[in-house]
């Protein structure tokens, strides 16, 4: 009696029905079709994703920082009060703060560029 009851439990483990699924593959009825999540099996795309987020999170910062940097050079310019040491110095932050910044803008898209053709 034990092993029949044994025999049926060991059977039914192995003989359990499975169900068909959209995608032609087949499923346990207890959990179900699960669709497995794209970033699963394409994780080349999710480090992509994750790159390019690093990319415009220190766009972001490096934007702010040379806005920053010119407003603070605008200020030091006004406030130089005719001295030309001071509006020299002023000169010299507007300058490399615009620079700054246009080398931020140019590295996105090279950035975006690069990882088109790599990818």
């Amino acid at each position: 009696m034990l092993e029949k009851i044994l025999s049926q439990i060991i059977g039914n483990a192995y003989a359990q029905e499975l169900i068909p699924c959209e995608d032609g593959s087949m499923a346990d009825p207890e959990v179900g079709c699960a669709k497995v999540p794209d970033a699963i099996i394409n994780s080349h795309s999710n480090v992509t994703e994750v790159a390019l987020k690093i990319t415009e999170s220190l766009l972001s910062f490096v934007v702010a920082l040379a806005i920053g940097t010119l407003i603070y050079g605008g200020i030091r310019y006004v406030m130089s009060a005719g001295n030309k040491n001071q509006i020299g110095i002023a000169k010299k932050i507007i300058f490399w703060s615009t620079f700054g910044l246009i080398v931020a803008v140019i590295a996105k898209y090279i950035t975006g560029f690069a990882l088109s053709i790599v990818l």
